[in-house]
């Protein structure tokens, strides 16, 4: 797929959800870009997200032929953010994680009832 193909769609989703970019955004995936190379659809990448005021997180290699083509971008503070990345041994993507902290909010987590008697 050419790149203003993708550019295409994802401004598709991006209109849709027009009025949550007033909130925290989070797009995360595997784009098949590498951003770490200098590259036309790099370039074209990063001025449309930038279009967005979506930043992209550098969280280095993502894959085992050190190229990151799994991105996250995000218009959140990114001294408010956790990332990186963790690795295992059955797939060649690395596992990305993302978490940042929301001012006023406590985590409620539920507990799983006790099924036995």
């Amino acid at each position: 797929m050419q790149v203003s193909h993708f550019n295409s769609i994802l401004e598709n989703i991006i209109q849709k959800m027009k009025n949550a970019f007033t909130c925290l955004t989070v797009i995360i995936g595997d784009f098949n870009i590498n951003i770490l190379t200098k590259s036309n659809q790099s370039s074209t990448l990063q001025t449309f997200m930038n279009k967005y005021y979506l930043k992209l997180i550098f969280i280095g290699s993502t894959i085992i032929n050190d190229t990151q083509i799994d991105h996250i971008w995000t218009n959140a503070p990114i001294q408010q953010c956790h990332f990186g990345t963790t690795q295992t041994y059955w797939i060649d993507h690395k596992p990305i994680y993302f978490a940042f902290k929301l001012s006023n909010y406590v985590p409620q987590f539920v507990l799983p009832h006790n099924t036995t008697k």
